[in-house]
C-alpha cells in the first residue's frame, strides 16, 4: 500500500521553481514520486538535474510561454496532473508612492500568469487534476507597504476560487497556499535581515518559517489525500494573520514606560 501523500505516477510543474519556495516544492513533490518540470526565468537546469526533475526557462507574463511550458510537461510525461503557480515579483512600495505601471507589472506576473496557468492546466488535465498557486498573507490582510503586491496576490485568491467553481464538476481541485514571513532569497533582498527580528514579534511561534514548511502544504493539496479540498487559501504564517501576539503587545507596553 503506498503511504500517504503518495505522488507516484504523477506530472508536476512547478513555476518559480529555481529558488526559494518553489525550489522547496519542486524538492517535495519529487521526493514523493512525482515527475517534475521546473520552469522559471533563472537557469536552473543544473540545480533540476540534482534534484532529479526537468528544467524549462519560462516568462510566465508571457501567455504562449506558459501554454509551452504546459504542453512541454505532457509531452515529456503524457499527462499533466499538478500545476503550482509560484513565480511571483515583489518589492515594498508605501500606498502614497503607488505607481500604476509597477503594479501592472506585478499583476502581470503573480495574478495573471497564475490565472492563465489555471486556464492552460485545466485543458489538460483529467479528473484528479490539482492546480495550487502561492497567494499571500498579503493578499488577505492589510500588510503596510505592500499595496501593489498585495493586489496582485488577492486576484489569486478571487481566482483560485472561482476556478475551483468552475473546474470542479471535471474532478479538478484549485487551491491556494498563502505564506507569511518565509526566509527566502527574494525575502531577504526585499527586507534585508529585518524579516527575522519582525516575525519574533508578530508570529505566536515565535520565528521566521521555511520554504520547506510551505512545501509541506503543497504537498498536502497536491496529493488525493486531498480530494475533497478546493476552492481553499491556506494561512502558512506561523499564526501571524490571526491576531496580535504577546510580544507585541509587550512591546507596546514597553514603549509606553
Amino acid at each position: 500500500m503506498a503511504g500517504y501523500f503518495d505522488l507516484t505516477g504523477k506530472a508536476a510543474v512547478v513555476t518559480g521553481g529555481a529558488s526559494g519556495i518553489g525550489a522547496a516544492i519542486a524538492q517535495r513533490l519529487r521526493g514523493a514520486g512525482a515527475s517534475v518540470l521546473i520552469a522559471d526565468l533563472a537557469d536552473a537546469t543544473g540545480q533540476a538535474r540534482d534534484w532529479g526533475c526537468d528544467f524549462r526557462r519560462t516568462d510566465v507574463s508571457i501567455e504562449s510561454e506558459i501554454a509551452a511550458l504546459l504542453d512541454e510537461a505532457v509531452t515529456r510525461y503524457g499527462k499533466l496532473d499538478i500545476l503550482v503557480s509560484n513565480a511571483a515579483i515583489a518589492n515594498v512600495h508605501p500606498m502614497s508612492e503607488a505607481d500604476a505601471t509597477r503594479a501592472d507589472r506585478y499583476f502581470q506576473v503573480n495574478a495573471l500568469s497564475a490565472l492563465v496557468g489555471m486556464r492552460e492546466a485545466a485543458k489538460r488535465m483529467g479528473e484528479g487534476g490539482s492546480i495550487i498557486s502561492t497567494a499571500s498573507l498579503s493578499g488577505i490582510r492589510g500588510t503596510p507597504g505592500w499595496g501593489e503586491y498585495a493586489m496582485s496576490k488577492a486576484a489569486v485568491v478571487a481566482a483560485t476560487q472561482t476556478a475551483a467553481l468552475e473546474f470542479g464538476p471535471r474532478g479538478i481541485r484549485v487551491n491556494a497556499v498563502c505564506p507569511g514571513g518565509v526566509r527566502t532569497p527574494l525575502a531577504v533582498a526585499v527586507n534585508g535581515e529585518a524579516l527575522d527580528k519582525v516575525m519574533k514579534i508578530l508570529s505566536p511561534l515565535g520565528r521566521i518559517g521555511r520554504p520547506e514548511e510551505i512545501a509541506a502544504m503543497v504537498h498536502f493539496l497536491a496529493s488525493d489525500d486531498a480530494s475533497y479540498v478546493t476552492g481553499q487559501a491556506y494561512l502558512v504564517d506561523g499564526g501571524w494573520g490571526i491576531g496580535t501576539t504577546l510580544a507585541t503587545v509587550e512591546l507596546a507596553l514597553a514603549a509606553e514606560n
